[in-house]
């Protein structure tokens, strides 16, 4: 699922909007080896966006683990399009 940073908030509150759909979510993100900024992408597992899912929580922080693709689809892996540059996001806890 893609979705747009449309506002980073205190605490690293983001808020975030679905691409095709519009919904907007609100997390708390932290990341590591890299800085994330309004109109960013942030590509994520559904399942970490559904409140339902037994892997969701409020709260998940990420770090860099590299440029190259590998698929996100798993949860444990999210990507970042900063600048049309692609980057690869390992959950690190939550």
């Amino acid at each position: 699922m893609s979705l747009k940073i449309k506002r980073i908030n205190k605490f690293n509150e983001y808020i975030l909007q679905d691409v095709k759909t519009k919904k907007k979510h609100r997390l708390i993100l932290e990341f590591y080896g890299i800085n994330p900024k309004v109109g960013d992408l942030i590509m994520i597992n559904e399942k970490l966006l559904d409140p339902k899912s037994e892997h969701y929580i409020q709260s998940y922080a990420f770090e860099k683990l590299g440029e190259i693709e590998n698929n996100l689809d798993e949860t444990d892996l999210a990507g970042l399009m900063s600048n049309d540059k692609k980057y690869v996001l390992k959950r690190m806890y939550g």
